[in-house]
């Protein structure tokens, strides 16, 4: 494969997972939505948080490591061994999964049965779903390795749509059997991906394609493992052990909330139900408005400057100063808009999505605290961001390390303080985190273009904006206050009140922005250009 065709289907790679993300993230609040009103809190923390993080634990743990190793182009000398090396996922995830079966049932607290019923028919379903989806490893990794890039699409938004389609279903139906609806939409989702995988290829190596454009296998029987002298290459093995234990650290920085909820039983199961509800609708902001913005500057960075910054031209170091400090108070005051207003309309928002189970209590609390991690997620993006753009492999490993030690730190500081805050001590914790790693990078920012400490008051936004936001943050409290959120009539008003003070917002920064609206302006112009894929934006 050339060199340019590999860069093509790298990108196409990685625009489908992001339609995929998107796909999953509006699937699965949607059906949430659903789901949220028809089961009790209980349940929904027992099923979204214990049982779908044995579901993720396992699947993690006995093909992360194997996905990585085996990724490669396939070859035909070591065509035979490396499937063999996938067929090994099977037996590891065996061992793995009766392990954390013995962890769920037998060493973590059980959820009450007048509450939660068939708790141990859930986590046998979660076992017997990971074990079947295991046996469509090998082929999906070839798939991958030979640029399948549509099919994951295909078949992973076609198992969660099975997934959530028939869970909504069945609990319409039977809304008082929720771990039975539950079961039975995770084994079946299963059942689905796995037959579709083989079907699929049982199709294509018999189709025109396959003459075409020939892969190194003709039947399906060339998948399955064949038993040699030398079974598997030592070196494979000992890769997938040194992914293994990378992808053992990485499961636990990623879903270290869960295993403290799980673990530590810090939280209620009715209160976990409502923390991920929240978590899963809040997350949505940074995934549709901050990732894109984020993913672009990163590559703006990636094309201005080079990871050597003695090779560096004065005027590329320039423009991208005058870049970052513009993206960066887009990026504040994108933050400030959904902390303000977000603040005066979580309980709207959260009472539309869920009805007064979710928008009364601890449930208004949360998504008050995640518009102020919002704020934070969307300076540190950019500003991470340049910094992964530009730092050499040494100062990569050494934030690494770092990150580690910061993860381990969020970890402790999150134990603490949901002791005293209650789940809201999760996103606190997060927030801390955030803050950390912000300072971090502005002090690396400052050190790598030699700019004085008042150069950040120069990305702040103009103290009339500001006051403005703080204004109307009174006036919007005090309309969801008294307008939000009964009778309807009454809430178009506190509608109507909130889009006079966006618009009123938006005059302002227009007024007092010129530079950032200026350069907002000048790359849209230059995106919209005919010649915009060839030249640097």
């Amino acid at each position: 494969m050339s060199e340019n065709t590999a860069v093509g289907a790298a990108i196409l790679s990685a625009s489908c997972n992001i339609i995929l993300q998107v796909f999953v993230r509006i699937l699965s609040s949607l059906s949430n939505a659903v789901i949220f009103r028809l089961i009790t809190r209980e349940a929904l923390g027992v099923i979204n948080v214990r049982l779908l993080l044995l579901y993720s634990t396992c699947h993690c743990f006995s093909r992360e490591a194997f996905r990585r190793s085996c990724l490669s182009r396939f070859d035909k000398k070591s065509l035979e061994k490396k499937f063999n090396l996938l067929w090994m996922i099977v037996p590891t995830c065996l061992i793995c999964s009766f392990l954390m079966r013995y962890i769920w049932l037998y060493i973590l607290e059980e959820p009450d049965p007048d509450l939660v019923q068939n708790y141990s028919l859930g986590v046998n379903t979660v076992i017997f779903s990971v074990l079947i989806e295991s046996l469509a490893e090998p082929i999906y990794v070839f798939s991958q390795s030979y640029h399948f890039v549509k099919l994951k699409v295909v078949m992973e938004g076609t198992m969660l749509t099975v997934r959530s389609l028939s869970m909504v279903i069945c609990l319409s139906r039977w809304p008082d059997q929720a771990m039975y609806c539950f079961c039975f939409s995770q084994a079946l989702s299963s059942l689905v991906y796995t037959f579709s995988f083989y079907a699929y290829f049982a199709y294509y190596l018999n189709s025109q394609q396959q003459k075409i454009s020939p892969l190194l296998i003709t039947s399906l029987h060339d998948i399955f493992p064949k038993f040699s002298k030398y079974f598997v290459e030592w070196e494979d093995l000992c890769l997938s052990w040194s992914f293994f234990k990378q992808t053992l650290l990485k499961q636990l920085l990623t879903e270290g909330e869960r295993y403290l909820m799980s673990f530590f039983t810090l939280l209620s199961f009715a209160e976990q139900g409502l923390y991920d509800v929240v978590n899963n609708l809040g997350s949505l902001a940074a995934r549709f408005i901050l990732l894109p913005i984020e993913d672009s500057s990163y590559l703006l960075f990636t094309q201005l400057l080079t990871r050597d910054k003695k090779s560096q031209s004065l005027e590329n170091i320039s423009m991208a100063l005058t870049v970052l400090g513009n993206i960066l108070k887009m990026m504040i005051l994108l933050g400030l808009t959904i902390l303000m207003f977000g603040y005066s309309y979580s309980q709207l928002l959260l009472h539309l999505y869920g009805g007064t189970k979710l928008s009364a209590g601890i449930g208004l609390t949360l998504m008050r605290w995640h518009c102020l991690y919002v704020l934070l997620l969307a300076v540190n993006g950019v500003s991470e961001g340049f910094k992964f753009a530009v730092m050499n492999h040494v100062e990569i490993d050494r934030y690494n390390k770092s990150l580690v030690l910061l993860s381990v730190g969020f970890l402790t500081a999150a134990y603490c303080l949901v002791s005293v805050f209650g789940s809201s001590g999760f996103i606190i914790a997060n927030c801390l985190n955030m803050l950390f790693r912000i300072v971090h990078s502005i002090h690396f920012i400052q050190e790598y273009f030699q700019v004085p400490k008042y150069w950040w008051w120069k990305i702040t936004p103009h103290s009339l904006i500001v006051t403005i936001l703080c204004v109307i943050l009174g006036v919007t409290s005090i309309s969801e206050v008294y307008l939000c959120c009964n009778d309807i009539y009454i809430l178009i008003w506190h509608l109507l009140l909130g889009a006079c003070c966006f618009f009123i917002f938006l005059w302002t920064v227009w007024y007092k922005e010129n530079d950032l609206i200026c350069f907002i302006y000048g790359q849209w112009k230059k995106r919209n250009t005919p010649d915009s894929k060839s030249k640097l934006s």
